[in-house]
């Protein structure tokens, strides 16, 4: 039977806007022409693909009947890892737009905030002589792919990360509209031909995000991707990739299928592989992806639907010849790499950075230590930065610079904040419902202080937190999870693995913040108590059965 267009699902609003824009050019340059202080609806849609995010201040909205309109702007960085001229321009044009801040991503790129429409096009030119871009940071493409940021001995680190940005390079959108737009390009001779054959006329169904890593180094907490390569080494270079796919953090409420899901296992490749498979993985969420409803439109909800055996076999098909079976990994690490560590004849220094917000005083040291002792800056995905390159001879004057300026090092902080994420959240993301960055110190605290009271304040506690159940600084995989609800209310989830390979559980819906740590506070105290010795908390948790927990503990 034939499927008439009544029939058919009815595309969501942004698949026609995407369709129409002229392969993601609409009126953004038009209306960056104008006089207004802000885009229209429409062109703020396609903004994304370029890497931008119109926002509004959220305290000034409270307090006034307009609306204070400025944009975020993203930077991607393929594998985190950029020069020191790189990382001085882009420290440089923090002076020019925005509030003066840079802040690392959860994926390795860089983002400015409260940057003026007319600020724009100097700023994305600025990032472009500096050799890097904006471009399918945000939007409907494979976003920035990430890889481990601290640097190894092995060969095969330097090849994964040549294999970031390979497939950075080839998975980019073809259209001309960025380099119209923004760098002044000659416009394309014929938009209407202009063709896309990864993407096709309306891209995909939502983002994509492609992780890689080496087996046993999850620190780029691997299974929260849409598709992961995991690089197995022989002595010190790559022998194949076990693949990763239908991973991802977000969640809607209201929308009962919306869900965190960790990506599985689905076969193993060899390197030479690598291209072939992300294209057609892509290929299989832009073709079976929901571009009705965009909040179950994310690849995993297509292994959720068709299920695992149909991805594969979907797969091979596109590939022409079988997957070889995925071994069992085994994790090791997920923490980032603090403090000094020696690799080549080298050292790398790694620095935490709360919540990625390089600001201030944290700002002034990272110019100082970089502008004098030219390390390569490498960013992380848990939001910190890495100094490699550095001689024995560099050390005693890098933890100078940053005690000069009151930089904390890594070891001076508490456990809970030194392992912490948060979102930005209020008040520039517009889908933030309470508060997450700027509450986090004041969060970890109190947890560090349960803790140090039950004998146990040097424990390492993966806390991580979000404003919303989106989940962008990856919630769902730490061992403590709090999700903003609403204003001031958060829901709490434990058990997720330590080493970021299993999902948390949901203890308590709607708490108040304030009520965090005393919802903890009994159960630090089990832990404490009938922990198998070297037990993590988010294990313990785990093994008890968060439900049995609750039933302990929580009063209803």
């Amino acid at each position: 039977m034939s499927l008439t267009s009544a029939s058919l699902p009815k595309l969501s609003p942004v698949e026609t806007l995407k369709g129409g824009s002229q392969h993601l050019r609409g009126s953004i340059g038009a209306e960056l022409a104008n006089s207004e202080s802000a885009f229209t609806k429409p062109a703020v849609g396609l903004l994304k693909f370029h890497g931008i995010y119109q926002q509004d201040d959220r305290d000034i909205r409270k307090s006034s009947a307009q609306k204070s309109y400025t944009c975020m702007v993203r930077v991607s960085i393929p594998g985190g890892t950029i020069l020191p001229s790189q990382y001085l321009a882009l420290d440089r044009l923090a002076d020019r737009v925005g509030d003066g801040t840079l802040r690392i991503t959860s994926r390795q790129g860089i983002q400015y905030h409260y940057v003026g429409k007319r600020d724009l096009h100097s700023l994305i030119a600025g990032i472009n002589e500096a050799g890097l871009s904006t471009f399918a940071a945000c939007g409907d493409v494979v976003r920035n792919i990430i890889a481990p940021a601290a640097p190894s001995d092995k060969i095969g680190h330097f090849e994964l990360i040549s294999a970031a940005r390979m497939l950075n390079r080839e998975l980019k959108p073809r259209t001309a509209a960025y380099v119209e737009i923004w760098l002044d390009g000659e416009k394309a001779a014929s938009i209407e031909d202009e063709a896309e054959p990864l993407y096709g006329e309306t891209y995909l169904p939502r983002k994509f995000k492609i992780g890689l890593t080496l087996e046993g180094d999850n620190t780029t907490d691997i299974y929260s991707n849409d598709l992961g390569f995991v690089a197995r080494l022989s002595g010190d270079r790559i022998t194949g990739f076990t693949i990763l796919a239908g991973g991802g953090m977000g969640q809607s409420n209201g929308i009962k299928d919306s869900h965190p899901r960790l990506a599985d296992e689905i076969g193993f490749i060899q390197p030479e592989d690598l291209l072939a498979v992300a294209k057609a993985v892509v290929g299989i969420h832009r073709d079976f992806g929901n571009r009705s409803n965009r909040k179950l439109a994310r690849l995993k909800y297509v292994l959720d639907q068709r299920g695992v055996e149909w991805f594969r076999a979907e797969l091979e098909s596109r590939l022409g010849k079988p997957l070889a079976p995925a071994a069992p990994l085994q994790w090791e690490r997920h923490s980032d790499h603090f403090g000094w560590h020696p690799y080549t004849d080298k050292l790398f220094f790694g620095l935490r950075v709360v919540s990625g917000r390089i600001a201030a005083n944290v700002r002034t040291a990272i110019r100082e230590i970089v502008a004098e002792l030219q390390p390569e800056v490498r960013f992380t995905s848990q939001q910190n930065v890495i100094f490699a390159g550095l001689t024995a001879e560099a050390r005693p004057r890098l933890e100078q610079i940053l005690r000069s300026h009151g930089v904390a090092l890594p070891s001076e902080l508490p456990p809970v904040l030194r392992l912490s994420m948060a979102c930005p959240a209020l008040p520039t993301c517009g889908l933030a419902l309470t508060e997450s960055e700027r509450i986090l110190p004041d969060i970890t605290s109190d947890v560090q202080a349960e803790l140090d009271r039950a004998g146990i304040g040097t424990e390492s506690v993966h806390l991580r937190m979000t404003g919303c159940p989106n989940g962008c600084a990856r919630p769902y995989t730490a061992e403590i999870g709090i999700v903003g609800q609403s204003v001031g209310l958060y829901s709490l989830y434990l058990g997720g693995s330590p080493l970021a390979t299993r999902l948390a559980t949901l203890y308590a819906h709607n708490i108040k913040r304030e009520q965090i740590p005393a919802s903890l506070r009994p159960i630090i105290d089990e832990f404490v108590a009938f922990r198998n010795p070297g037990e993590a908390f988010g294990d313990y948790c785990a093994r008890q059965g968060v439900d049995a927990l609750r039933s302990r503990h929580l009063e209803v």
